[in-house]
């Protein structure tokens, strides 16, 4: 061939390279770029000046690039022959694409590698409809190895299965493709899960979740299953890679450990949890009715402590079987707890005549019977609530129910009560209550009163002891009624500190206008003793209202040194006393270990409750004890408090005992914040009259 033949031949050459669709890269013997056409850098990015003098490898290999299909290229240039190959390939932007790469090695006519040629086409789509790459073939590999693998077109025809899914469905590929997952579909979820599933892969994100399939045989096994949607280049979704793990196993044990927690061991009965459950299943329906009943067996500790629990568990096992026998055609029955059972009873059973039904299941479980030969009468008590109308929840119920059995334990056992209206009632007053409770909290309900607290020896005014007040609609609420209902509501604290404030304030009030309270003992409920920070409160408030802590006493009761919370208490009443603040040990002697209390605690004084104050006049007994107590008090450098002292001759009494202070309605009683003002105003300019 001539020269000028030779270089019209290059020229072609290079023109058709140039107009071709295809990406090619030439590459000297050591592999680095020496030129790239035009489709070269519309497909990666990269012009030539960017390529010239890199490897291919160096611009459009990454993470996703995988070691295999690097290893085929250079085996093939080493051993001069021409392969193709799919490369996950990196655009200059980041974004990757499958590449088809043809590498092409051209020698001289000796037979030495003078240059690489390498044609790239970008098969991302392609390869994603056919599911042919060496990249899919390694990841299927793997996938085989462990896990379930099917794959499906976007409307869920099964399009492929790897032989882990035949061999757990017991159906061969042939029976599956073409196929929807319906086949091993078991039935055992609600179709709520499966439209999920559907609207989650859809919108091309990932679902997982755990189910429940059932083979060619009929067996049931589960999956954890992983759906993954594969999108082509344009967002559309071209098909879903499931993934799944055989967990049969672990979904037997977890089932079966799950039934062994619903379930009471002695009885086979279902146990409290599983009958709150039912019960809750069954009020949800529109049309639930019928009965709870609650059944005691009457002296069932006499029984075991005399006989034996052998024996007791004998009589458990008859009356789960009894109650199996008469209620479990209409309804569910449980054992509850020790000597409790509970049923539920459907009202198909009992609409016409709910108390005859009771009635009859009461005699059925009180016939006579036999505890390993020794003839034996259970005698039962029954509680019954009917639902709905004693109760939109399952709580309520079985707290109306407990009412009624109380009830009829209450008339001599052996007996069945329906629970009342008049229960109802003391029900609805506890409520409102509660509510009350609430409303005060929030819209400053809660005030102050104070009782005047006086020297026994002088007659003379000392202080005042604080008591929380609750007024609702302008009516006196009693703290006997209050009280306990904010103590099981958890609002003691926050209304000991509403109380604690509302004190403060008043005595600053009242040195402000030139009259001193005397000390301040405010009482503080062991729950809000008990938190952290309580002491640094405390000195806030002082600080807040310019009072001294030599001004302040808090009342704690003996509840509130016992318990897990010795050491924080412990610490609470040392920073307290540090300050100067002093502490009382309220209503002495009607709790646990006192005599250890005074003994292991840091406390000023001890207030001896009134219970020990109202007989004295009459009770030798109990003028004993204060005497007691107060020659006690005192060796301990402790002074003493009578609370409740109402009459001349109690008060003469604690005098002749030795009290020190008294309070009660002999000297004063609880006075409104206005009313203490005035008593301050008389008090003090009595004394400054006598003085005179």
């Amino acid at each position: 061939m001539s020269t000028s033949q030779e270089v019209k031949s290059d020229a072609l050459s290079r023109l058709i390279a140039e107009h071709v669709r295809d990406s090619i890269i030439l590459m000297d013997a050591l592999g680095r770029v020496v030129w790239v056409n035009p489709a070269f850098t519309e497909l990666n990015g990269y012009a030539l000046e960017d390529a010239l003098g890199k490897k291919p490898s160096e611009l459009l290999c990454g993470s996703a690039t995988t070691l295999e299909s690097s290893k085929a290229l250079a085996k093939a240039t080493s051993e001069r022959s021409v392969i193709r190959v799919d490369v996950v390939t990196y655009k200059q932007s980041g974004q990757t694409y499958v590449a088809e790469t043809k590498r092409i090695p051209i020698v001289d006519h000796d037979g030495e590698l003078i240059h690489l040629v390498d044609i790239q086409r970008d098969v991302s789509e392609e390869r994603a409809l056919k599911q042919d790459s060496i990249d899919f073939k390694a990841y299927q590999r793997a996938l085989d190895l462990q896990a379930i693998v099917s794959v499906t077109d976007a409307r869920g025809k099964i399009t492929f299965v790897n032989p882990k899914f035949t061999e757990i469905s017991g159906y061969s590929a042939e029976e599956l493709i073409g196929k929807t997952h319906r086949i091993v579909n078991s039935g055992y979820h609600d179709r709520s899960l499966f439209v999920e599933m559907w609207r989650t892969i859809r919108r091309g994100e990932t679902w997982h979740g755990e189910v429940c399939n059932r083979n060619k045989a009929g067996d049931i096994y589960w999956v954890d299953t992983t759906v993954v949607p594969v999108q082509g280049p344009d967002g559309k979704i071209l098909r879903y890679v499931s993934t799944r793990y055989d967990i049969t196993d672990r979904k037997r044990s977890e089932l079966e450990l799950e039934r062994l927690a619903l379930t009471d061991g002695l009885t086979g009965l279902a146990n409290r949890t599983r009958f709150l459950s039912m019960l809750k299943e069954l009020l949800a329906t529109e049309d639930g009715c019928g009965l709870i009943a609650l059944i005691d067996l009457d002296h069932f500790k006499v029984l075991n402590d005399s006989k034996g629990h052998f024996i007791g568990d004998l009589l458990l096992k008859e009356t789960a079987s009894r109650m199996k026998e008469f209620v479990g055609k209409y309804g569910t029955v449980a054992r509850l707890g020790g000597d409790e059972f509970g049923a539920i009873i459907h009202c198909d059973a009992v609409a016409r005549a709910p108390k005859a039904f009771i009635d009859t299941m009461h005699k059925k479980l009180s016939e006579p019977t036999s505890l390993e030969g020794a003839p034996y009468v259970p005698s039962f008590s029954l509680g019954v609530a009917q639902y709905p109308q004693d109760g939109a929840s399952a709580e309520m119920l079985l707290t109306n129910a407990d009412i009624a059995l109380y009830d009829a334990k209450r008339n001599g056992r052996g007996a069945w009560r329906f629970f009342d209206s008049s229960a109802q009632k003391r029900i609805d007053h506890r409520e409102r209550l509660e509510a009350i409770v609430v409303d005060a909290l929030a819209n400053e309900g809660f005030t102050i009163a104070l009782q005047p607290i006086c020297s026994v020896t002088k007659q003379e005014h000392v202080g005042f002891e604080v008591l929380a007040r609750l007024f609702h609609d302008g009516i006196f609420v009693p703290p006997d009624q209050f009280i306990p209902v904010a103590e099981e509501q958890g609002h003691i604290p926050a209304i000991g500190r509403l109380v604690l404030e509302k004190s403060f304030a008043f005595f600053g009030e009242m040195k402000n206008h030139g009259l001193h309270p005397g000390r301040l003992a405010v009482n503080v409920s062991p729950a809000q003793f008990r938190e952290p920070g309580f002491a640094e409160e405390v000195q806030d408030l002082l600080f807040r209202y310019c009072i001294a802590p030599t001004d302040l006493v808090l009342e704690i009761t003996e509840t509130a040194l016992i318990g897990r919370s010795k050491e924080l208490v412990e610490k609470t009443l040392r920073r307290l006393r540090a300050m100067g603040i002093s502490i009382s040990l309220d209503d002495f002697g009607t709790g646990f270990s006192s005599l250890s209390h005074l003994r292991d605690f840091s406390v000023d004084e001890i207030k001896v409750d009134k219970s020990f104050v109202q007989d004295l006049e009459a009770s030798a007994g109990d003028r004993a004890l204060i005497k007691g107590l107060v020659e006690l008090a005192h060796c301990l450098d402790l002074s003493v408090v009578a609370e409740g002292v109402e009459t001349l001759a109690q008060f003469e009494y604690v005098r002749d005992l030795g009290v020190d202070f008294a309070q009660g309605f002999f000297h004063a009683r609880p006075l409104s914040p206005r009313e203490a003002e005035e008593f301050l105003s008389q008090s003090q300019t009595s004394s400054m009259l006598q003085i005179g």
